[in-house]
């Protein structure tokens, strides 16, 4: 399964392509770094997956809206090979 398309990291939110639309608390310095770039990524690893962020989701201060990425991997943990392959 090396090499294979399943076997591979997939981007599963990306941020906008367009700075002006990055919302990021407290302003934003070099948005062009950051635009259309993966924000979530599912790796699978051995059986299981690899779920990362590219913010911390649960930092104090965060929206109450990034709390649903890190809440969608726990309940559908044992969804997560399905779709975009």
């Amino acid at each position: 399964m090396a090499g294979s398309a399943a076997a591979r990291p997939r981007t599963i939110v990306r941020f906008a392509q367009d700075v002006d639309q990055l919302l990021i608390s407290g302003g934003l310095d070099g948005g062009e770094a950051l635009a259309g770039t993966a924000a979530v990524v599912d790796a699978p690893m051995g059986a299981g997956h690899v779920v990362m962020f590219a913010i911390n989701p649960m930092w104090r201060g965060q929206t109450q809206g990034s709390y649903t990425f890190v809440m969608n991997a726990l309940l559908h943990h044992d969804h997560l090979d399905l779709g975009g392959r």
